[in-house]
């Protein structure tokens, strides 16, 4: 990111910060009659030359003493700091590069007292910047961070349901050779729509909501050769507007769970399957029977994964996810605002 390593380059950051102190001051100088302007000015860059020396020693000293638990040092260099710095005040006036009355009645306070409580203020303002700025660039490395993290469980993800999913089609496919060899080419090619989309989403940032809607149709047709004749697997996709951009394989956790946990080796099973759009948003709601007697089973890196991707990608109010989960049934809703 750009922006984040900006606020982590020292010299762009310090750069505004004086052009943002010498900006007015500059400025209002306009105001004065030319022969006291220059003086002015030579003796206004002069200050801030000399009061910019215990500034910049003062940021070594937090980062190299006190931030690292040097407190006593960091206390000795700190009156050490300040008493050099309120010596360095007056400088100028000893160099007489004084201003005649009334011009700058404000600057001729140049005692020690005076000039120590000016860097004093001047230190503490600068102290508070400086965590300022450190905050603002941890807040965007710990955005650069997250991000890599969801991109590294998108891949975990991405794995797992290459080598799971294709260990049992590959088997699946083993026992449809042998019952119905003529189902064999549609089934290959889901399977390589999937190889496909693996390999395309793994390059982009986003799908179409029509590509992810293909993704899922090949992943339940696969899914179905290994269900008994008494599961009955229902999917329905109303894309009125199927170009509209989505996140790759967002989906599939809610579609896979269905297949995970719905399946009953005795009984009859129910998996309905709805991905349905609007002008504005996208909902996918599955529901499920639940066997009797079902023992949950980790979910794996899915659902924490797309909670997290749907917290970054559509955060706040874009997007909705609910559950309603009874002894016989579980329905998973997921409603996205694609504007």
């Amino acid at each position: 990111m750009i922006l984040a390593r900006f606020w982590r380059s020292r010299v762009p950051r310090h750069l505004l910060a004086w052009g943002l102190v010498l900006g007015p001051l500059l400025a209002s100088l306009q105001l004065l009659p030319s022969p006291k302007r220059e003086l002015v000015l030579v003796r206004l860059l002069l200050s801030l030359g000399l009061l910019a020396l215990p500034i910049y020693a003062h940021l070594w000293l937090l980062t190299h003493w006190l931030e690292r638990s040097r407190r006593r040092l960091y206390a000795v260099g700190l009156a050490t700091v300040v008493v050099a710095g309120a010596l360095l005040d007056g400088v100028p006036a000893r160099l007489h590069l004084t201003i005649p009355e009334p011009v700058l009645k404000f600057a001729d306070a140049s005692d020690f007292a005076n000039a120590t409580f000016r860097l004093g203020f001047a230190l503490l303002l600068t102290t508070g910047l400086h965590y300022m700025w450190r905050g603002i660039t941890s807040h965007f490395q710990l955005k650069e961070l997250r991000a890599q993290q969801l991109e590294t469980e998108l891949s975990l993800l991405k794995a797992q349901v290459n080598h799971h999913f294709l260990f049992n089609t590959l088997n699946n496919f083993y026992g449809l050779s042998l019952a119905a060899p003529e189902q064999m080419p549609e089934a290959l090619l889901q399977l390589a729509g999937l190889m496909r989309y693996q390999l395309d989403s793994s390059r982009q940032q986003t799908v179409t909501v029509g590509t992810e809607a293909e993704y899922l149709t090949n992943y339940i047709g696969l899914e179905k050769l290994r269900l008994r004749a008494n599961t009955r697997v229902e999917f329905l996709a109303d894309l009125p507007h199927p170009h509209r951009p989505l996140a790759p394989l967002l989906l599939l956790p809610l579609v896979e769970n269905c297949f995970k946990h719905a399946i009953d080796p005795d009984g009859p099973t129910l998996i309905r399957i709805s991905l349905t759009q609007t002008d504005t948003s996208l909902t996918l709601q599955t529901h499920n029977s639940v066997p009797p007697h079902f023992r949950p089973v980790p979910s794996g890196l899915g659902l924490p994964n797309l909670r997290a991707r749907l917290a970054q990608f559509y955060p706040g109010a874009r997007h909705r996810f609910s559950t309603d989960e009874t002894a016989t049934h579980y329905t998973a809703t997921l409603l996205l605002a694609l504007t």
